[in-house]
């Protein structure tokens, strides 16, 4: 995965000033040199998420990070100043290195707010040819003061999950987890995702259809609000009225929403659980959708590039799950890539603090 980062440097000297649309100004959060000299930085960051006082992002090329503050001092890392990749070897990220064990591309990741996190990864063009990964669905336990990382086991193992490519997952009110692909247009159920298959035999961990999205799209992120999954897939934005009804196994198939962007890569979604739905659309940046009122508003359309200071839009990389979350504090992080994906570390990691989005009209 090594690259030279001359085309990395001139593509950044290069991004002429962009006017950022949207309602707020975005605050970058990570990227390449920050803090000023500062090479490691996000690879297309694919889902995220924060467990107690520490951040984490998926990556395309790294596997399940962990981002430090750069000011080790600060007392407030998930809602002030630089986080940088954590590169020590301390159990805090799991996957990445020569041998992208346990595994190197990651997608979206399902939180249950307590200590449990639900990996989607698979394989990918940047790792190394002889990698031993973990394909699939993996379970992971974070300590939320430690921030350990503990890999716990793949979920149902021999399903064929990962010739699909799984890249969207979203833990349901039933305690369920939902999958998406890349390969195919299924949207899946994992009954007990909380099991260990190889421990645990009493209690069945199987693999449910619930529907399709027509046209055979790919589907990007998933999110429930409420008794409802909105699918984020790359020809708009869905929904699948009450998929976790027992009598939704199959043909449960998401409904298009008529957001004003159909027919353009829905690359992220987030929900406050309620009445909110935040999308990422791709060229579009993101936006707000209102469940009650089927309203759409704009949220962002990116920042100031933290190390000049002018205005950069946010880019979302097409055929990709990118980083869009609401965590505990209601806080929104968003992950780009300045390079639509073409270069190591060109990723970005961005924050709207929870009171900006409350001034939304």
């Amino acid at each position: 995965m090594k690259k030279a980062y001359i085309g990395l440097l001139v593509l950044f000297s290069l991004a002429a000033p962009t006017a950022v649309l949207g309602q707020i100004s975005a605050t970058q959060r990570a990227g390449f040199n920050l803090p000023t000299g500062q090479v490691p930085a996000p690879n297309t960051p694919g889902g995220g998420v924060v467990v107690g006082a520490n951040v984490y992002a998926s990556d395309a090329a790294n596997g399940f990070r962990h981002y430090m503050p750069a000011d080790p001092a600060n007392p407030d890392p998930v809602n002030t100043g630089i986080l940088v990749f954590d590169n020590a070897v301390d159990g805090k990220s799991l996957g990445g290195g020569g041998l992208c064990a346990l595994f190197c591309h990651v997608g979206q990741v399902a939180y249950d707010g307590n200590q449990t996190v639900y990996v989607a990864s698979y394989d990918h063009p940047k790792g190394q040819p002889f990698s031993i990964t973990f394909p699939g669905i993996s379970r992971v336990t974070i300590d939320p003061l430690t921030g350990f990382v503990n890999w716990d086991y793949v979920l149902v193992p021999n399903a064929g999950l990962p010739g699909n490519l799984p890249t969207a997952v979203a833990l349901g009110p039933d305690g369920n987890l939902y999958v998406g692909f890349l390969k195919n247009n299924n949207v899946v159920r994992i009954v007990n995702p909380f099991i260990n298959p190889a421990e645990d035999t009493a209690k069945a961990q199987i693999v449910q259809a619930v529907g399709s999205v027509p046209g055979g799209r790919q589907i990007l992120s998933l999110a429930f609000a409420g008794r409802d999954l909105y699918v984020a897939y790359d020809g708009g934005l869905a929904v699948i009225k009450n998929p976790v009804a027992p009598t939704c196994q199959g043909g449960c198939n998401p409904v298009p929403i008529q957001d004003g962007f159909l027919g353009t890569a829905h690359v992220g979604v987030t929900t406050d659980g309620l009445d909110r739905v935040y999308v990422a659309i791709n060229g579009h940046g993101v936006w707000r959708y209102t469940i009650s009122t089927g309203a759409m508003s704009p949220v962002s359309n990116g920042g100031a590039d933290a190390n000049t200071g002018a205005a950069v839009p946010f880019v979302f990389v097409g055929g990709h799950s990118n980083l869009l979350q609401l965590d505990r504090l209601g806080n929104l992080w968003i992950g780009d890539d300045s390079s639509d994906g073409l270069f190591n570390f060109s990723g970005r990691l961005w924050y709207i603090s929870a009171g900006s989005l409350s001034n939304l009209p």
